[in-house]
């Protein structure tokens, strides 16, 4: 029987390797589309059309994946996942390429956003668990000694100072309306957005695929294509190919970062901090 596991492990060892290979395959495809289409330049927010250059989200991110691999321990032990593990992972990965074809399909239009984002992306994935939990525990990580809980904030300062000091030089998206006005739509953007977004692809779906895969990097990379991908429906100009290649090359890339962020730290708050400032960049709003 150990021989026929061994085996087994040993003819799909090369899956993360192919995985990352892919994805790194598919990043660089991105880059030069963008780079060949559109002079470099990428859409950045739904509310405009206006561009920054490609390398903008890339700089923000490398000093963030830099401070994370220098401040948070490696955590790379893992149990063999589950059948509740292997189903939770790909209905997730399901319903996060349906949302972006209906979304696409429908509008981005309110309230059909929000309706599909929370049913799609938080009702749906919480039926998911408890009608597993009845069937079967899922598997946990095996982490190393946590180091100190305020870890985190080294790259999210780190991240958060780059990305702050490249948006000064970029277009002002300054919005003026009344400051209640103004909190309530930040607060509600960030439910939607920050809160369901990083619970959806960062602590349910790569969470998912990290067991399964057996490594971070694979898993990160799968869900930051995912997640990157959505954007399509809300910053899109018609043209799929380089749609899709404006949000890997922009969304995809922070989501490299975001991915090792909660793999290192296994903690919700740095995630939320970061992908809050992002949306919601007071320099662009008030600059």
């Amino acid at each position: 029987m150990s021989g026929t596991a061994d085996a087994r492990r040993v003819s799909v060892q090369w899956i993360p390797s192919a995985v990352i290979a892919v994805g790194l395959g598919i990043y660089l495809a991105a880059a030069v589309a963008v780079y060949l289409g559109a002079a470099g330049q990428i859409r950045f927010t739904a509310d405009s059309s206006a561009t920054i250059p490609m390398w903008h989200p890339w700089l923000a991110a490398a000093v963030g994946i830099v401070l994370t691999l220098v401040a948070l321990p490696r955590r790379t032990a893992f149990v063999t996942p589950t059948t509740r593990d292997r189903v939770d992972a790909v209905v997730l990965t399901l319903l996060a390429v349906i949302f972006p074809a209906l979304l696409v399909l429908s509008g981005p239009t309110e309230p059909n956003y929000t309706v599909l984002k929370v049913g799609l992306l938080v009702i749906c994935p919480l039926l998911l668990f408890a009608v597993g939990r009845r069937r079967e525990p899922a598997s946990t990580f095996i982490d190393e000694p946590p180091g100190h809980r305020w870890r985190p904030l080294v790259p999210v300062l780190g991240w958060a100072a780059t990305h702050l000091v490249i948006s000064t030089h970029g277009p002002s998206q300054r919005i003026d309306v009344d400051w209640v006005t103004l909190v309530v739509g930040l607060v509600l953007g960030f439910l939607i957005n920050a809160v369901v977004e990083e619970f959806f692809y960062r602590r349910w779906l790569q969470t998912r695929w990290a067991r399964l895969l057996g490594g971070t990097w694979p898993a990160i990379i799968v869900s930051s294509l995912l997640w990157a991908s959505w954007h399509i429906a809300i910053q899109g100009s018609g043209d799929l190919g380089m749609d899709l290649a404006n949000t890997i090359v922009n969304q995809g890339v922070t989501g490299l970062f975001l991915g090792l962020l909660w793999a290192r730290g296994r903690a919700m708050w740095p995630l939320l901090v970061t992908h809050g400032l992002m949306n919601a960049n007071p320099v662009v709003l008030f600059g």
